[in-house]
């Protein structure tokens, strides 16, 4: 009897813990659920590394492609035709057809997102980024190549047409490409962890690029001789044609993606594309961020456009040292990519984002003094770090403000959000050609003559060092001051982005 009786209390005691248990686990999980900085259930969306590694393929794809282009084109089409030696204003009409061709871009890439920031028939099947990333992509490589090889014609006319003509129609595809292969970031990485590694891996296939097209095509081309560039870019379109293989099964998005998408879609109202572009304009954050881009971009360009004469001209070396000093870029942004990582998980993505920029700009300033190719070669090294500090956030900090936009919204427009980004950054193209084509024709410079006098030297120091700097902080200085989207108003997004499904 005894024993019983201690049977059944142990019994009721054991009810009781249970239902206490219960009672509290309920609680807990309500409380869990609704911490603001506790709700990342975005954070256990994990990719698998080779994933990553497929989809960092579309940013080497993307990257070699615009390196190659803002190195080697501007340079193939100013000094190797000889149009330079008859037309002593060559340069300017070159920079009259960039902005012609930009113009052009300007009006194509904001609807180029728009349009096909939406679900079809076919897209729900095969994916809402993968098919327009090879209708793009297989047309931007092709005609990549046909870039380099212009009519053989004394006449400037012809040479102008045929530029404006099929750069602008390598653009369209370009741009349809691009728009897919980073609009799709936001959805495959969500969460801090999963976008600072995707950044990361990302930015390693970005500097792998540079450093492949700047080895290519400085172990090839021979300044004088134009066949050596279209060599150049046909071993080009085999290595970006394996880039573009490798890039699809990356660009793959899985079921919860596409009903993310689709969800966002079908939810809410539609909305022209006007009124998306004037929401766009009035979020802050996210035109700091093209603020901040558009300075990067205009000082990437002008360092680029301007490198072959640089290197020739200025150092007077043969143009070799550029793909060892890519090489030591290339060493030293792996090098210090874990390191930024960390100091993003820190002190934030906005805060090392504006730094690297910062840091950027100066970097590139010491081109105002440097004169033999050790210098060069340590430059570069500078490069390769502060270059790798902004741009591991990049991604990051343009993926935050799409969700932020997102929110406020109830729908993505991630590729959209990029084409009105890309409106703005075609802009950098017609002022960067016109400040080389200018600070050129003050100087009388010509790429073919021998040797240059002193203020055409310090004409090319200008256009790699001193313009770059002064866009670059300007850029930084901007951003750091007015971006506002970090903590607790970032944790508060990623909380509303969860319960929204999106």
């Amino acid at each position: 009897m005894s024993s019983f009786l201690n049977d059944s209390k142990l019994e009721i005691y054991f009810n009781k813990q249970l239902r206490i248990f219960s009672i509290i686990k309920k609680y807990n999980d309500q409380i869990m659920s609704s911490l603001d900085i506790k709700a990342k259930p975005s954070e256990n969306e994990e990719q698998s590394t080779w994933k990553l590694i497929l989809f960092s393929t579309g940013y080497f794809l993307n990257t070699y492609l615009m390196i190659a282009f803002n190195n080697y084109v501007w340079t193939f089409y100013e000094g190797e035709l000889g149009l330079i030696n008859t037309i002593s204003l060559w340069p300017i009409y070159m920079a009259l057809a960039n902005t012609i061709y930009t113009i052009w871009s300007m009006l194509t890439n904001p609807f180029i997102g728009y349009l096909t920031d939406k679900p079809f028939k076919w897209t729900k099947r095969w994916g809402f980024h993968t098919p327009w990333v090879i209708l793009g992509g297989i047309p931007a490589i092709v005609l990549f190549f046909f870039i380099f090889i212009p009519p053989i014609t004394s006449g400037a006319l012809l040479v102008l047409i045929y530029y404006i003509v099929i750069v602008s129609i390598y653009d369209l595809f370009y741009s349809l490409l691009q728009t897919h292969s980073y609009g799709a970031f936001a959805a495959h990485f969500r969460g801090d962890k999963m976008r600072r590694k995707g950044g990361l891996l990302t930015q390693i296939f970005t500097f792998l690029a540079n450093f492949l097209a700047i080895t290519i095509f400085s172990q090839i081309i021979n300044p004088g001789d134009p066949v050596s560039f279209t060599i150049a870019a046909f071993i080009s379109i085999i290595i970006l044609a394996i880039s573009l293989f490798f890039f699809i099964p990356g660009s793959k998005e899985s079921k919860l993606i596409k009903d993310r998408f689709i969800g966002g879609y079908e939810n809410v109202e539609r909305v022209s594309f006007f009124k998306t572009m004037k929401m766009a304009l009035k979020e802050k954050n996210f035109m700091l961020v093209i603020i901040s881009y558009f300075s990067f971009m205009i000082a990437l360009g002008l360092m680029s456009m301007n490198a072959v004469n640089f290197v020739d001209d200025v150092l007077r070396e043969e143009q070799y040292i550029r793909s060892i000093g890519s090489f030591l870029m290339l060493i030293s942004s792996f090098i210090t990519m874990p390191i930024w990582v960390r100091v993003a998980k820190k002190i934030g993505h906005s805060t090392t984002y504006s730094m690297g920029l910062a840091f950027f700009g100066v970097s590139l300033l010491l081109h105002l003094f440097i004169i033999n190719a050790l210098q060069y070669y340590i430059l570069n090294i500078l490069m390769g770090m502060s270059g790798a500090l902004f741009l591991i956030m990049l991604s990051p900090v343009t993926a935050d403000c799409y969700d932020e936009i997102a929110v406020k919204t109830k729908k993505h427009h991630e590729t959209t959000l990029l084409g009105i980004r890309n409106f703005f950054i075609r802009i950098t193209i017609p002022i960067q050609s016109f400040i080389i084509a200018i600070i050129h024709a003050i100087t009388f410079y010509d790429p073919n003559e021998a040797s240059h006098g002193g203020e055409i030297i310090m004409g090319l120091r200008i256009i790699q060092g001193v313009v770059p700097f002064i866009f670059c902080i300007a850029g930084a200085l901007i951003f750091y001051r007015w971006f506002d989207l970090k903590g607790d108003k970032k944790n508060e997004i990623n909380k509303k982005l969860h319960e929204l499904k999106l």
